[in-house]
């Protein structure tokens, strides 16, 4: 009997959706069979007459039993408007339009349908919202050729309707970790017959759906598709209720599925770049981690017990937790994730860290690039390197780069963005560099004022490091008392006139605390010109500011000769045939080379061709050109050294009184000066 009465109601519908559409009637427009042409007039397509005006019946209100109705349900109703002529007869093709003032929902987009042969015109009538309430009306007007008439108003109430939520069942009751089912279910009126165009919203104490929210339709069935996978990744286990709500029910049904326990199956290592782990001692942070992560048919598996064990590592490397190197088991976190801490020691190598599934030993995946081995920059560590080291005074922003490299007591980078900092007597220097992850920096130093007047700058370099020893006990860790420091320091400072002791003025860090003699163990101590130190200032502790000078020169363009050997009181050349000598410097008080780069050259011109011997100039010794990197540690009694970047050696054959002989100094991007000789 049930199926009957459903199948009699969607017959009406049926009826209804073919009554709006008989004659055009489901038309957003109309179509006139009156041509529009020049009489001005238009004649009822049913009988022939004239249509001198038009007439609108009162909007008639119907269920879909065919009942007269003011009520308005989810079930909707349909609403009818008969248009006749000035005879009583009914008016084909004419165009009716329904508004209302809300509520509801029309069967066409624009509210309009045209009339059918009996001069009906019907649309369906929806509520917008199933749970809305209230009173309201709905209004018509009728328009054939030019003609038109306004319809009575229907005054209607939207009525809420209880929908029921009905067998709700799962496809698959029984699933595992991650699958998915069907959930499906009816919904009904309060008479229990289908009702479409119900909305029906799921929710899951575990696990989505695709779609979570559903419109009944087709005898109002209903159906989604549940996943056991959490919304944030997780996978669902154990029981799990699924409920069914909707805003036009007043209660929910729910089902229960049962999802079996997560069945791990792989581990990886997750950690994606490789680990590179300071020592204890280092400076860098005292601890580090790795990570593993647990998944299930793809999908990260939480609260699973996994062991982690060390395979490789120095032997003073703890790791789960400080002082631990037993074996341990721990549980994925929500996202599947293993989280292992480690904590190195003082001893360099690689390591390698185990993780195994406790539930399936098979199942484990093992650490990759993961090693201790960045110490503290040492003393011998440190290794400044220049681009040039003789500038350009003469003008402002002659550049040269400083670059540092760094390592420490085993020979591998310092960790990165350690800082080495810079002080210069001249111009300007940047105050600091970091290290990258080879343990290199650099900075700049540039031609400005001031500029010392001796045109030596000196630039030191200073970082937090440790002390060089002599590990005497072999624990590659510095213990006081045993282990003997090499080479001790103390507070330093900038040596700008080079007499390796402190002059008041200076550049002065004091920061060591001790008042020890600053002793060398070394055969051969570093010079102080190189690693300036404050004596009685040391204490035994590893650590200490690290130092390093270095000198620059601010050379000007024209250069300062001086002529040696070869020349006489009066500064001829005294023989034609033979080698003679001479100094180029850079300043007239013959403290500095000339600038890097310089080229130094002698020509020759035979204007007397004596005995047919060409007259030819050779440089048989001297720096051409000047070079970039030079020894400029040296005191300030620079033109007594003889430096070979200062002195230069000709040979002259076949050359006499008379010929041209010319010493070029040429600078790049500066001055290019030429000094005359004469031969005796």
């Amino acid at each position: 009997m049930e199926k009957k009465q459903i199948g009699l109601k969607l017959s009406a519908v049926a009826l209804a959706v073919l009554l709006a559409s008989c004659g055009g009637g489901g038309s957003d427009g109309y179509y006139n069979q009156q041509s529009s042409g020049s009489t001005g007039s238009s004649t009822n397509p049913n009988t022939g007459e004239a249509v001198k005006s038009l007439n609108a019946s009162a909007i008639q209100l119907k269920d879909l039993n065919g009942n007269s109705t003011a009520v308005i349900t989810a079930e909707g109703v349909t609403a009818t408007v008969k248009v006749t002529d000035q005879s009583g007869n009914g008016v084909s093709g004419a165009i009716v339009t329904f508004t209302s003032t809300g509520g509801v929902t029309f069967g066409s987009s624009n509210g309009a349908v045209v009339t059918n042969a009996n001069g009906e015109a019907t649309i369906s009538v929806t509520p917008e919202n199933l749970s809305s309430t209230g009173a309201y009306k709905i209004s018509a007007g009728a328009e054939y050729d030019g003609n038109t008439a306004t319809a009575k108003d229907a005054v209607f109430s939207l009525q809420s309707l209880n929908v029921v939520l009905s067998n709700i069942s799962a496809a698959a009751a029984s699933l595992s970790s991650g699958a998915s089912t069907n959930i499906t279910l009816k919904t009904l009126n309060q008479n229990s017959d289908a009702q479409n165009n119900v909305t029906v919203n799921f929710t899951a104490s575990c696990g989505t759906f695709d779609p979570a929210s559903v419109i009944s339709s087709n005898q109002g069935n209903v159906i989604t598709s549940y996943k056991a996978i959490a919304a944030n990744g997780d996978l669902c286990e154990g029981p799990v209720v699924v409920t069914a709500s909707s805003p036009s029910s007043s209660s929910s049904v729910t089902t229960t599925l049962n999802i079996a326990a997560v069945a791990a199956d792989s581990l990886v290592y997750t950690t994606t770049n490789d680990v590179n782990l300071g020592i204890k001692s280092s400076g860098s942070a005292a601890s580090s981690s790795i990570e593993f992560t647990l998944y299930a048919n793809g999908v990260p598996a939480r609260d699973k017990d996994v062991e982690v064990s060390l395979e490789k590592a120095p032997n003073d490397l703890h790791f789960v937790t400080l002082n631990n190197r037993a074996t341990q088991t721990l549980k994925s976190d929500s996202k599947g994730k293993i989280v292992v801490n480690l904590y190195p020691g003082n001893i360099p190598g690689p390591v390698e860290i185990k993780a195994t599934l406790v539930a399936s030993p098979t199942v484990s995946a093992i650490s990759k690039g993961v090693k201790v081995s960045s110490g503290r920059v040492t003393q011998e560590g440190v290794s400044l390197s220049v681009s040039k080291q003789s500038l350009r005074t003469d003008i402002d922003g002659d550049v040269a780069t400083i670059v540092a490299r760094m390592r420490d007591r085993t020979g591998n980078p310092v960790p990165k963005d350690t800082v080495i900092s810079f002080v210069s007597e001249g111009g300007k220097v940047d105050s600091n560099c970091m290290t990258d992850d080879n343990g290199v920096c650099s900075v700049t130093l540039t031609t400005q004022n001031p500029r010392p007047l001796d045109n030596r700058v000196t630039v030191l370099a200073y970082v937090e490091g440790d002390k060089d020893y002599k590990d005497i006990d072999g624990d590659n860790l510095y213990t006081a008392g045993t282990d003997i420091l090499t080479e001790n320091i103390g507070d330093f400072f900038r040596d700008d006139d080079e007499n390796t002791l402190y002059t008041v003025g200076e550049f002065l860090y004091k920061k060591a605390a001790g008042a020890l003699q600053c002793l060398s163990t070394k055969p051969t101590p570093t010079p102080l010109i190189v690693q300036p130190n404050i004596p009685n200032t040391c204490d035994n502790n590893l650590s200490g500011v690290l130092r390093q000078q270095i000198l620059f020169a601010f050379a000007h363009d024209t250069p300062t000769y001086v002529w040696g050997s070869g020349f006489d009181s009066n500064g001829f050349i005294t023989s034609g045939s033979g080698n003679f000598s001479f100094q180029v410097f850079g300043n007239s008080q013959k403290t500095v080379p000339m600038p890097s780069q310089t080229q130094i050259s002698v020509e020759v011109k035979d204007n007397t061709n004596s005995n047919n011997l060409a007259c030819e100039a050779v440089i048989r010794a001297g720096s051409v050109p000047v070079p970039n990197a030079m020894n400029l540690l040296t005191p300030s009694t620079f033109a007594n050294t003889g430096n070979s970047l200062v002195n230069y050696t000709v040979r002259l054959t076949g050359c006499a009184a008379g010929d041209d002989v010319k010493v070029i100094s040429s600078v790049p991007g500066g001055k290019s000066v030429t000094s005359w000789l004469d031969i005796k």
